[in-house]
């Protein structure tokens, strides 16, 4: 059997497209392993949403052209958004990429690494396979990858953003928004259920619009009350809401299921109606403080995350003061910021007024520090509750987790102490002690079972 690696870069969804690729792969005759340095094929699946996550990318490409020199790597593989946007351009600059997958044509990995392993004596062998075209063509429906003890993990509802922010090159990689078919989405659960998957995490660039280009007659709402009631997770979460698709009907679905985390990840992206207008987003200062006022009042438990884009073009310094100030005056539980990044073929990036790194260093510096502030006040409202955590490992002798109020990798870290052991991937009743600025710490009360 030869041994395959896969590096994942870059956002959740990307996550899926590796575990649908490595699920194809399982079926053929190759063992996958986590060791790059001994696999025989490395592909490395990409990220090229802002230059920090373009420079990653071609790190780990080069990290792993050493391996065809040293290591065992006979084939390189790079998959992905970067695959999908430069490939003419990485197939001049690092020749010793093998062969390229763009975004819409994962279910071609198998196809790809068997042309790619024909002897180049076969006059049919391309010399450099590319797989490119449709990035709107249906989402791939194939049995996902999942390593052993896994017990979380994402659903993809939604591909591609119609929204034409004037900052992101999102649309022009991931195409235009298509929402997954419900049938095929419960397909899937049911075998993430078998698999023993307590959470799922509902994702898209943006998930509020799921099924309003299908002729299915089920919105995001109707699709959580069908997954909240067929289907018995622990958790059912959701990320990436852009907030003018948050409804009165969405919060009472998750007010009235239990297992619906009362989490909402809404990128907002800035607060000063000026630069919003700018960016194009939709919703203006005020509306915003409506929609969290409603969330608020219709959920009082709910955590709320939100991400914010630090010099933009013609960000002033009286914006950024105002920015710093609406970010006091309506406190989230997370908030995370983004330098802004100027992507070529968007509009953003020919606007005038472009900020220096240094400016951009320096704000984002100031959000963080404001930031860490609210953050350390928001978490002492948990102080003496009790919370369902999901232990996820252990380190030094204490067992640590998250609650509904943190997603995986992203979010805060409850830590947790118990006299007796913990399985890891189970969860427990956990008394919350502590709160530090971004984590909780807790006593073990008793296993949750479900």
């Amino acid at each position: 059997m030869k041994t395959i690696h896969m590096t994942t870069l870059g956002c959740d969804k990307n996550t899926i497209d590796s575990e649908m690729m490595l699920g194809l792969i399982a079926e053929k005759n190759y063992e996958i392993i986590d060791e790059p340095q001994e696999a025989a094929i490395i592909i490395v699946n990409t990220c090229c949403f802002i230059q920090s996550a373009k420079e990653q990318s071609i790190e780990y490409i080069l990290d792993y052209v050493g391996y065809k020199n040293s290591g065992s790597c006979q084939l390189l593989i790079v998959a992905g958004c970067m695959a999908e946007r430069y490939h003419t351009e990485l197939a001049i600059e690092i020749p010793e990429i093998d062969g390229f997958l763009g975004v819409g044509h994962f279910d071609n990995i198998v196809d790809l690494i068997t042309s790619l392993e024909r002897p180049a004596s076969d006059p049919a062998s391309p010399v450099m396979p590319q797989y490119f075209g449709d990035i709107d063509k249906a989402i791939i429906q194939t049995r996902r990858y999942l390593k052993p003890g896994t017990v979380s993990t994402f659903v993809r509802i939604s591909e591609g953003c119609d929204h034409g922010c004037t900052y992101c090159v999102i649309p022009k990689i991931r195409g235009k928004y298509r929402s997954r078919p419900s049938q095929e989405i419960f397909s899937e659960l049911q075998y993430l259920r078998e698999q023993g998957i307590k959470e799922i995490i509902l994702i898209g660039q943006d998930i509020a619009p799921y099924g309003q280009d299908l002729d299915e007659g089920l919105d995001l709402p109707a699709l959580l009350e069908q997954i909240a009631t067929n289907f018995d997770f622990t958790w059912i979460r959701m990320m990436y809401l852009y907030p003018e698709g948050i409804t009165d009907k969405l919060l009472a679905v998750v007010k009235r299921h239990p297992a619906i985390c009362q989490y909402f990840d809404i990128p907002l992206q800035h607060l000063n109606d000026e630069v919003l207008k700018r960016m194009g987003r939709k919703m203006n200062f005020l509306q915003i403080c409506q929609l969290v006022k409603k969330i608020r009042q219709t959920l009082p438990e709910a955590v709320l995350r939100t991400s914010i884009i630090t010099g933009f073009p013609g960000e002033t310094d009286e914006a950024h003061a105002d920015l710093i100030n609406k970010i006091k005056v309506l406190p989230f539980d997370h908030l995370g910021v983004f330098k802004y990044s100027q992507e070529e073929n968007t509009p953003a990036a020919e606007f005038a007024d472009q900020l220096s790194e240094t400016q951009k260093e320096q704000r984002y510096d100031e959000i963080m520090i404001t930031q860490q502030a609210l953050s350390y006040h928001q978490k002492q409202r948990f102080i003496g509750k009790t919370l369902m955590v999901l232990i996820e490992g252990a380190e030094d002798g204490s067992y640590y987790g998250r609650f509904y109020g943190d997603a995986p990798e992203i979010d805060g870290t409850v830590f947790v102490d118990s006299r007796d052991p913990l399985t890891i991937g189970d969860f427990y009743s956990v008394k919350i002690v502590e709160a530090l600025e971004y984590d909780l710490i807790g006593d073990i009360e008793n296993e949750f079972t479900k």
